[in-house]
């Protein structure tokens, strides 16, 4: 279920990363919700510019209303872009046509569960325990679960409330309440979720210290961190934004059909399609919109050029 998650950052959300050059930040989004306050508008813009998060109404978010598990179900198999047309079937009886594809996904991927074996209750008030497991499963965060201060953060919720607060994604509703079986409203949500997604970002996409254009077709990316051991070098690629930028004023994004690790886990070497061959061109490449390399592949002989 990850693979997905990882794959809708190297496209769209990295894109982003591209367009800042610093962080991925959606002060820029424009929405049309008369009742998001400062305390919402930086996520409910985000999750509002990537489509993965609707309004009540054109111009109401509906931030003080409750999310009901239906509807955050259909949120969270959006984000992590599940396939939701092909899923097998939950069992649940109580699930209408808008819901049922979601939650059929997110069962199969283990990250949501019934209310009984044949019922989801979809239109049943998400508790914040239930949103901190959807969180946690969803996104994967079990590994930095962390003893928390909140006195009702007990049962069945303990563990994904533990997840969420060693992450840092919440400190709870007080210091010693996490507000476990409290209803969690759209905003909060909101702001939980793009947190979630935030971290998750930075925990998962590598960012490079260094690049080689080693031929029109080929280039060496030295990364800032050794890759994780089970990413395929493929994926690793898959999660670098990588733009052309030619002398004649044109833009194009660059693709790639091959990729190798070295032994060291630290440098990426990427093939480019013949689409996107450099060859007989001039301009700058940019890397994630971080690392600019300058190229002049209008001459036969061109050294490699190296930029930090």
């Amino acid at each position: 279920m990850f693979k997905s998650f990882k794959k809708f950052f190297a496209t769209s959300l990295v894109a982003i990363l591209a367009l800042s050059a610093i962080v991925p930040s959606a002060s820029a989004a424009e929405h049309q919700f008369i009742d998001v306050n400062s305390n919402y508008d930086e996520a409910v813009s985000f999750l509002f510019e990537f489509d993965l998060i609707k309004g009540k109404t054109t111009t109401l978010f509906g931030t003080d209303l409750n999310l009901t598990r239906g509807d955050a179900a259909v949120i969270l198999a959006n984000v992590l872009e599940l396939d939701v047309e092909s899923a097998p079937s939950a069992g649940f009886k109580d699930l209408n046509s808008r819901v049922r594809g979601a939650v059929n996904a997110l069962t199969e991927a283990e990250i949501v569960s019934g209310i009984t074996k044949d019922k989801f209750g979809p239109d049943i008030l998400l508790s914040r325990g239930a949103m901190a497991k959807f969180l946690n499963l969803g996104f994967g965060l079990e590994d930095y679960a962390e003893t928390t201060p909140f006195t009702d953060a007990v049962g069945v919720f303990t563990p994904h409330i533990e997840a969420l607060y060693g992450t840092g994604i919440t400190n709870g509703k007080t210091p010693t309440t996490f507000g476990t079986n409290d209803n969690i409203k759209r905003g909060e949500f909101a702001n939980l979720l793009y947190n979630t997604i935030m971290f998750s970002f930075y925990l998962y996409t590598p960012f490079a210290e260094s690049a080689t254009i080693l031929s029109p077709t080929t280039l060496e990316i030295k990364m800032e961190e050794v890759a994780p051991k089970d990413f395929p070098a493929a994926d690793l690629a898959e999660m670098f934004y990588i733009e052309a930028y030619f002398k004649n004023g044109s833009v194009k994004g660059l693709e790639f059909v091959g990729s190798s690790l070295s032994a060291d886990r630290i440098t990426l070497t990427v093939e480019l399609s013949a689409d996107s061959s450099l060859e007989g061109k001039k301009g700058k490449i940019e890397i994630n919109g971080r690392n600019e390399i300058d190229f002049d592949f209008t001459t036969p002989a061109v050294q490699p050029v190296e930029t930090k």
